[in-house]
């Protein structure tokens, strides 16, 4: 026999080859499309990809840059009006006409006059004001002064109380600075009553005025007249915010309301108010004319 004989495959062997094989019956040079691997992007994609990443980046920093920007600048902005305001409160003669508001508060006949002196919040082209009214009928007749609300767009006035209402403008004098404004909505608020037009106010006559100087709100101040006519001097102290104000007499009647200040040749100022007289010759001109 020789050493080394050729094996031949049997029977069995096909069968165990067959079996061990099933499932692969297809053509060995054919691939199935679940075992090819997905083609790859191009190069240029990736690139593509961090460039829009990196260009994404630089706009949230730059976002966040000026939105840094703007925090800083809107703090800035409300640091300076707080150092402002409290440099505008500790001057001299603001201290003084506060501590002199708060002692006259004090008195029921003012705290009873301030409830019927209103905020006047102006909204005109470009710009914003604020002045003084008072209430002169309880049907919400209010006057002030025709620079305050003249060219206005809007008008808020806001009682004692804190309510607010719209106001339209009633008339206004060409001859002086006046006005008269109406509240649309009925509001709750006791009138102050003018002086008859009867009567002349005398020089030396005490005055207590009320107004919104300087951002404060319901100042009361006293001084007395010291010239008639039209206008008419005053020695109270008067601010910006005190055009409207009503000068009240020591029996509670509005003898004249304030539009302005005129500082005087020898030094000091004085302040100016449109007497009585010409807001009740006024309030016939309007009756006359319906």
């Amino acid at each position: 026999m020789d050493r080394y004989s050729r094996w031949e495959p049997d029977e069995r062997h096909e069968d165990s080859f067959k079996e061990e094989n099933e499932g692969f019956d297809h053509d060995p040079g054919e691939r199935n499309e679940e075992d090819i691997p997905p083609e790859e992007p191009p190069l240029e994609d990736f690139y593509r990809e961090e460039l829009e990443d990196a260009s994404a980046v630089k706009k949230k920093k730059r976002k966040k840059g000026w939105t840094k920007v703007g925090i800083i600048f809107v703090s800035f902005l409300l640091v300076i009006q707080g150092a402002t305001s409290l440099i505008q409160l500790f001057q001299p003669d603001v201290v003084d006409f506060l501590t002199t508001s708060y002692e006259l508060s004090q008195d029921e006949d003012v705290a009873e006059w301030r409830e019927s002196v209103v905020t006047l919040q102006v909204e005109k082209p470009g710009r914003s004001t604020r002045g003084t009214g008072f209430v002169i009928h309880e049907d919400g007749l209010i006057a002030t002064n025709r620079h305050v609300v003249e060219d206005a767009l809007q008008t808020v006035v806001t009682l004692h109380d804190g309510s607010a209402y719209e106001a339209t403008l009633v008339s206004q004098s060409d001859d002086v600075d006046l006005a008269l404004m109406q509240v649309e909505e009925e509001a709750a608020v006791d009138s102050l009553q003018l002086q008859p037009e009867d009567e002349d106010v005398e020089e030396g006559t005490y005055i207590t005025i009320i107004g919104n100087p300087l951002n404060f709100t319901g100042i009361a101040n006293e001084g007395e007249i010291l010239e008639t006519g039209n206008p008419t001097t005053i020695s109270a102290p008067t601010y910006r915010g005190n055009s409207g104000s009503p000068a009240i007499n020591e029996d509670g009647q509005v003898v004249g309301v304030i539009f302005a200040t005129r500082q005087q040749p020898q030094g000091g100022s004085v302040g100016l108010m449109v007497p009585a007289g010409e807001v009740w010759q006024h309030i016939h001109e309007l009756g006359e004319e319906g």
